[in-house]
This record gives structure tokens, C-alpha cells and sequence, in this order.
């Protein structure tokens, strides 16, 4: 009886995790991403930033993608609020060659490296 209440408890355990796993790859994901950028640098940027969320709005998986200037931090800093409708739809942005392009020119905009958080 200790057996099988064991088993059982494992095999509950294990789907639940699964389940867990399974739920996390389909749920929305939302990306909050800050750049502080060189005051010189902000046209140049925001420029490129136009480019950036007007690709990204066609992402078939994508929700919500705008670029917002923050009133309470740093001076230049900006604030990307994306809303992708799961973790594939996330990954296929992340791995967008436009994406690249857009990481590789600001980067020696940047006063700072980007703080990004996914949720």
C-alpha cells in the first residue's frame, strides 16, 4: 500500500510538473525592456526605434509592442512594453534578423547596459 501511495504521489508530482511546463510555453509573455540613451543619441535612436516597432507590430504573434519615454528615471531613458501571445511567438522575435540589426546599431548608443525583464 506505501508502494503504490508513493507511486502515485510521484507520478502526480511529474504531471503536474509537466502541466506547469506545458502552461508556461503557452501563456503570454511580456517583455519590459529600458535603455538609457546618450543624450547625442536619442534622434538617431528613436529613428531606428520607429523602424523596430513597426516590424515587430506585423509579428503574427505579437500583441503589444511600444516604446515609451520615461518621465521618472534617467532622462533618456526609453521603455519598450511588448505582449507576445506565447513563448513561440517570443522566440521568433528574438530571433528576428530586424532585431539584430536594431541590437547591433544602438548598442554604442547606450549609456548603460539594457535592463530587460520577461515575465
Amino acid at each position: 500500500m506505501k508502494k503504490l501511495f508513493l507511486m502515485l504521489m510521484v507520478l502526480s508530482l511529474t504531471v503536474g510538473a509537466y502541466a506547469q511546463e506545458q502552461k508556461s510555453e503557452t501563456m503570454k509573455k511580456v517583455v519590459v525592456a529600458r535603455l538609457d540613451i546618450k543624450p547625442e543619441k536619442v534622434d538617431q535612436f528613436l529613428e531606428l526605434a520607429g523602424k523596430m516597432v513597426e516590424e515587430t507590430r506585423k509579428e503574427e504573434g505579437c500583441i503589444t509592442y511600444v516604446l515609451y519615454k520615461s518621465c521618472f528615471t534617467p532622462e533618456n531613458e526609453f521603455v519598450f512594453y511588448e505582449e507576445y501571445k506565447d513563448q513561440k511567438a517570443l522566440d521568433i522575435h528574438n530571433g528576428s534578423a530586424y532585431l539584430k540589426d536594431f541590437l547591433s546599431a544602438t548598442a554604442p548608443m547606450l549609456n548603460s547596459a539594457p535592463k530587460v525583464e520577461v515575465f
